[in-house]
């Protein structure tokens, strides 16, 4: 929550931050009693079960085979793009981002290929982290984890064809999730030299950022400065500034337009209205009020703008528990399982993105294709069998995980 908290603070003080209404201090009590909700499903979380996981691992040498052919696909079809976009004036480049999107479209099938491969970018870090957590000469292989490691950035190299700055926040916090919790399980130097490495690694991803917004907001009337502060400090004011209008209610068709789209082919409502025919009309309503309605405002506030405050509420009430229960869970062996950890880190990544913005509405296939890796995942523990990894006392981790106890999410 300080990722809100303090910026919010910060900007309030410096006045790079002027709401458009007055604070409506009930609507950031809610946003904050929403956040808690979202993050204490979590809480279940054993560091210890990761250590069983990495100890037997199914379809290893399959998953990553197929993460990393369908990440340097995506790398060498986006790659081109993403340079072009960092080239000349990225504002400029920025209002042409829909003949880009024309563009990219045309690839059809090409396009829809290579961004799945950029969307499965976390699994290839969790997979690179179990190869450095497993023992030398039972699974550790350096050369492979640096491998998954640098086709995890096609998500980077994804939302820079866009002119994106998003792709670069999110493999960073990813990043540092997925290191946090496999943490416990490498010694002490191996922690360091991936410390120093990711360090590194983080600066070169934070290049697009620094460049992207310089050139779409340096020449702005509120600068570069204040162009950082929209983006990373404004979500407490929009969501207070959202709650002083009246929203129109979208029931789906604005943050979740495939997940309603498939329930209105097989189910059908009176409320099947497509986005793109309903956009004008809502966006009048928010403008008409004087809220721009694309601003960030968590993704508490996606969903009230699709439904209200009490389903809202009730809706992540329910997430909690269900990530609570995916966190306790346990497959036939007592253990927990790579299907299982990759479902825990994915709902994590929804109030751990959230929290800064998370655009459900241009992120739903990143949901769909993880969610469908994540089953044939789960499949494969049906197929191969089960690669055990035996640890030396020379080769374990100095702290042994079984005795440290519990662990948690960051």
């Amino acid at each position: 929550m300080s990722s809100l908290i303090l910026p919010a603070i910060l900007g309030g003080l410096t006045g790079s931050l002027d709401p458009v209404f007055e604070p409506s201090y009930p609507a950031i009590l809610f946003l904050l009693l929403c956040i808690v909700i979202g993050i204490s499903g979590f809480l279940g979380f054993r560091s210890r079960d990761v250590a069983d996981l990495i100890d037997s691992v199914r379809g290893q040498g399959l998953i990553e085979a197929v993460l990393l052919g369908l990440q340097a696909f995506s790398i060498a079809f986006f790659l081109p793009f993403a340079l072009g976009s960092l080239q000349g004036d990225a504002g400029a480049n920025r209002l042409e981002l829909s003949s880009t999107i024309d563009v990219l479209g045309s690839y059809g099938l090409t396009n829809t290929i290579a961004g799945m491969g950029s969307h499965l970018f976390a699994v290839s870090l969790v997979m690179a982290f179990i190869r450095l957590c497993q023992p030398k000469g039972a699974g550790y292989s350096l050369p492979r984890a640096v491998l998954l490691v640098l086709a995890s950035l096609s998500y980077v190299i994804y939302i820079l064809a866009y002119v994106g700055r998003d792709g670069s926040i999110y493999w960073l916090m990813t990043a540092l999730v997925v290191f946090l919790i496999f943490r416990p399980h490498m010694p002490a130097g191996l922690r360091r030299r991936i410390v120093i490495t990711g360090a590194t690694l983080g600066a070169l991803v934070l290049l697009p950022i620094v460049a992207i917004t310089i050139g779409r907001f340096a020449n702005s009337e509120s600068g570069l400065g204040g162009g950082l502060w929209d983006y990373f400090g404004a979500q407490i004011n929009n969501f207070s500034d959202y709650s002083s209008i009246d929203r129109p209610m979208t029931y789906g068709a604005m943050n979740f337009p495939l997940v309603k789209g498939a329930f209105c082919s097989t189910l059908g409502t009176v409320r099947c209205e497509n986005w793109e025919d309903i956009k004008p009309f809502v966006f009048d309503q928010y403008l008409a009020q004087g809220m721009a309605p694309w601003l960030f405002g968590t993704y508490v506030s996606d969903f009230i703008a699709d439904f209200d405050y009490k389903a809202t509420l009730a809706l992540l009430v329910v997430f909690a528990l269900l990530c609570h229960r995916a966190c306790i869970g346990r497959d036939s062996r007592g253990r927990m399982s790579l299907a299982r950890l990759l479902m825990i880190i994915l709902c994590f990544l929804t109030p751990y993105w959230g929290v800064f913005y998370f655009r459900f509405g241009i992120i739903n296939s990143f949901l769909l294709v993880n969610l469908v890796f994540i089953i044939l995942v789960w499949g494969i523990q049906f197929v191969f069998p089960v690669t055990a990894v035996r640890r030396s006392t020379v080769d374990a981790p100095l702290e042994d995980v079984r005795a440290t106890g519990p662990g948690r999410l960051p």
